[in-house]
């Protein structure tokens, strides 16, 4: 994609309009080289810059971290669910409570919730 911008241009010695034309090596990008659109004269090249530099540092300096952000705090919500029960009984046709004999999903919740003790696979 050609980017342009406006400078003065040292051949024609006029300002005009300066088109960014990338420069390949097969298919990779290994830089860029400005042409003048008044006399076709090639400015200046620049070497493809490998390292992305992050926007945020030239604007609040290097030193900052940025924030991480929780946008959901569902431990309180799902610590109740069926599949999270010692009586929750998977089948490979479908889903059941083991207390209730009934079908169930693994977002149900009942109020006779018994968590699982956790397995310890080295113990077994």
């Amino acid at each position: 994609m050609n980017e342009l911008m406006f400078q003065t241009c040292t051949q024609c010695l006029k300002e005009s309009l300066f088109t960014s034309e990338p420069i390949y090596e097969g298919f990779k990008k290994v830089g860029e080289t400005f042409r003048c659109t008044g006399c076709g004269a090639a400015q200046s090249k620049r070497k493809h810059d490998k390292t992305k530099a992050d926007p945020l540092a030239a604007l609040f300096g290097d030193d900052t971290q940025p924030e991480k952000i929780e946008l959901f705090d569902v431990a309180a919500e799902t610590a109740k669910l069926c599949r999270k029960c010692t009586h929750y009984v998977i089948h490979p046709f479908t889903q059941r409570c083991g207390l209730h004999d009934i079908v169930v999903l693994a977002t149900d919740t009942c109020p006779q919730f018994e968590a699982k003790k956790e397995f310890d696979a080295k113990k077994a």
